[in-house]
């Protein structure tokens, strides 16, 4: 039996292979949407990432028989190991092969470079953290792959698993229809009769403002998250990268916030489901790929979309001004979702501990469809 050989990799060869790995194990999962080779690209650039440039992030192959059969990163988030006061490092990226051998030596090379770092710990799989993809795909297996979530067949689990991971954190993701009478009428009800509500004015960004309003999203967002469990928060320059590559597949439009008195106290974030546009163009957008995306996301449309956010600054956490805000985005969301052709919505992710959110949720009668894991190892 050939013998697994992890390597740390660097460069366009490295990047070559650590893309190589991941097709590889996918190979046999029909609802894996390969990402675009781009976003990997510019995430480890360390001219244009800062994400290279806030964290130390390696990235690591496995071979066998010169083959890349799987790949893992670590990360060490000095904005993380500051704000939670733990000696904890990520692992994330991960993939690989179904053969046990090939996970135990991802994590155990993992854990033995975080350990070098000083760390006690590892908590993963995700992105590059947790403000990008987060977890393993544990139920759910049937459903689409969304875009910016893990999608991985039912054996990483188990691998990870004999491999000495052991579950700290479940995210949830719920998906409803755009078909929201009850939840729709109900806010309109509310908003009808609350002398706050004429103080509570909400709008969504445009082409115009798209550069200027997202740092006031993404401000929001790391206000109402700080206190989340494994909350990161995002940076300046990583909030610019963000708005970068979010553009060019985003409806301007459908990232909305609520405000009172000019202050903005809520927002969500929707955005189209993009691999149902990236489907059969395996992360090229050359030589055609990049029209064909275009003409999938903003000619032809596309039947799901997915709500990434949303938030309520902890000032107006548990107000009626927060609670109203919060339900006039979301009303405002489904009926954009409806006008431009979407049937279904994906919320995701959501902790499994997270109750507000999880009620609002069942307010609009959605089904928790995925779940996914987030793992810890002692190292």
């Amino acid at each position: 039996m050939a013998a697994i050989d992890v390597r740390e990799v660097h460069g366009p060869s490295g990047l070559g292979s650590f893309l190589d790995a991941a097709r590889r194990a996918e190979a046999g999962n029909p609802r894996w949407v390969e990402p675009l080779h781009l976003d990997y690209r510019l995430a480890f650039d360390p001219g244009r990432s800062p994400l290279v440039t806030e964290n130390e992030i390696r990235t690591f192959v496995a071979f066998k028989d010169d083959v890349p059969v799987g790949r893992i990163a670590t990360i060490v988030s000095p904005a993380f190991l500051e704000r939670h006061g733990s000696r904890t490092g990520h692992f994330g990226l991960l993939e690989g092969v179904d053969d046990p051998r090939v996970f135990t030596s991802l994590l155990d090379t993992a854990a033995a470079t975080l350990r070098r770092a000083g760390l006690r710990s590892m908590q993963g799989p995700y992105g590059v953290s947790i403000n990008h993809e987060a977890g393993l795909l544990i139920e759910g297996f049937e459903q689409p792959h969304t875009v910016r979530t893990n999608h991985a067949p039912p054996y990483y689990a188990k691998h990870l698993e004999s491999a000495g991971c052991r579950k700290v954190m479940d995210l949830l993701a719920a998906c409803c229809t755009v078909d929201q009478p009850r939840f729709c009428s109900e806010v309109a009800a509310v908003t009808a009769k609350a002398s706050c509500a004429s103080r509570i004015s909400t709008q969504g960004l445009s082409l115009a403002t798209w550069r200027s309003g997202f740092p006031r999203v993404m401000k929001l967002y790391n206000d109402a998250w700080q206190r989340n469990w494994g909350s990161v928060p995002v940076s300046e320059a990583e909030a610019r990268m963000i708005a970068r590559l979010m553009l060019p597949v985003s409806k301007p439009g459908w990232v909305r916030l609520a405000e009172w008195k000019g202050e903005p106290i809520a927002v969500v974030a929707q955005i189209p489901d993009v691999n149902e546009a990236l489907a059969g163009l395996h992360g090229r957008l050359l030589p055609q790929g990049f029209a064909t995306l275009a003409w999938r996301l903003h000619v032809r449309g596309t039947r799901r979309s997915r709500i990434p956010m949303i938030g309520v600054a902890p000032k107006w956490r548990g107000t009626r001004v927060g609670a109203l805000a919060v339900c006039l985005l979301l009303a405002e969301a489904i009926e954009q979702a409806r006008r431009g052709g979407v049937e279904e919505i994906e919320i995701s992710w959501m902790l499994e501990t997270n109750r507000a959110v999880l009620n609002l949720v069942g307010r609009l009668q959605a089904r928790i469809t995925r779940r996914f894991r987030i793992y810890e190892r002692s190292i």
